[in-house]
Parts: C-alpha cells; sequence; structure tokens
C-alpha cells in the first residue's frame, strides 16, 4: 500500500539521490533539500510504499512552499517519482495530497506549477487532476509568450534559457 507523509528529518539525501536518478528532474546540491526538509517539512512529502521484508521504499516526492509573491497561493516547485514506480499514479497521489493539503493546512485559494514546456509527462499529470493554463495571468510585464503544441507558455522565465508553463488550480 502506497502512503503519503511529510518528509522525515533524515530522508533529505535519500530524495536528493532519487532526484538525480530521474530524467527531466532538476538535482540541486544536496543541502538545498536538507533546507527545504528543515525549514518546509510540512509541505514536503514523500510516497511510500512497504517492501516485502517490511522495509519502507521510497516513490517519489513533492517539495512545495507557500508562495511569498502569489498571495494565497502554493507553489509545487518539484514533483518526482523512481523511474520503477512511474504508471502507478503516485505522482497523482502525491499532487492530489497537496491539492488538499494545500487548502486545509494553509488556507490557499490556488495551488500553481511551473512546468517546461518539454516536460511531457507533468503537463499532462497536471492537466489530468484538473489544473488549467494561466501562463499569461503570471508572467511580467517584460516577460514574452510563446506557444508550444499550442500551451502558452512564458518565454525564459527563470532566466535558465527555458520556457515555462504556469499551471493552477483554483481551490474551493
Amino acid at each position: 500500500m502506497i502512503t503519503i507523509d511529510t518528509i522525515g528529518s533524515n530522508e533529505y539525501k535519500t530524495v536528493w539521490r532519487l532526484a538525480g536518478e530521474i530524467d527531466g528532474i532538476v538535482q540541486h546540491a544536496e543541502h538545498v533539500y536538507k533546507i527545504m526538509a528543515d525549514h518546509f517539512g510540512d509541505s514536503f512529502f514523500i510516497a511510500r510504499e512497504k517492501t516485502r521484508d517490511g522495509r519502507s521504499e521510497m516513490l517519489g516526492f513533492m517539495l512545495g512552499f507557500v508562495s511569498q509573491k502569489f498571495n494565497g497561493h502554493f507553489f509545487v516547485w518539484q514533483i518526482a517519482v523512481s523511474p520503477g514506480s512511474q504508471g502507478k499514479k503516485v505522482g497523482s497521489r502525491l499532487l492530489k495530497h497537496t491539492v488538499e493539503h494545500a487548502g486545509k493546512s494553509f488556507d490557499c485559494q490556488a495551488v500553481m506549477a511551473t512546468v517546461e514546456t518539454t516536460n511531457i509527462g507533468s503537463q499532462r499529470l497536471f492537466e489530468k487532476l484538473g489544473f488549467n493554463i494561466k501562463s499569461e495571468s503570471y508572467r511580467e510585464s517584460s516577460q514574452a509568450l510563446t506557444l508550444h503544441n499550442g500551451k502558452q507558455a512564458v518565454e525564459n522565465y527563470y532566466g535558465s534559457g527555458t520556457d515555462q508553463i504556469f499551471y493552477v488550480k483554483e481551490l474551493g
């Protein structure tokens, strides 16, 4: 059975290793996951499953926080599922849990995420769970919009050379 709960204080290294195993996920420095676990652990979720020998295996994680830029928004920063667990609805469970938690625990009115235009799997996940594309609403006036496969994205939003699609799910 798959369970979802908050990160344990010593699990950041496992998250860091997992991020490095997944194509399309940025593996940040190990200490970034430690900082996030220590200071945002109440919004850092782990999907786990008990193995036959009784151990707990990490299947994926979701890392987010309440946005300081967009009032009342919970921002999904990273959501990742181990290669061996993909296709088992782990990402859907993590995201559903996050949406529910953001509304109840943080009294957020929306959950948002930015997804690179090349990350088709994440785009499908957010769309399947009722998120809408709102790139126009969240771009800064100096930022250009572009279309990728018919989806509106903000050009070079983070200055990293990638275009980002803004996904938003209104709560309530």
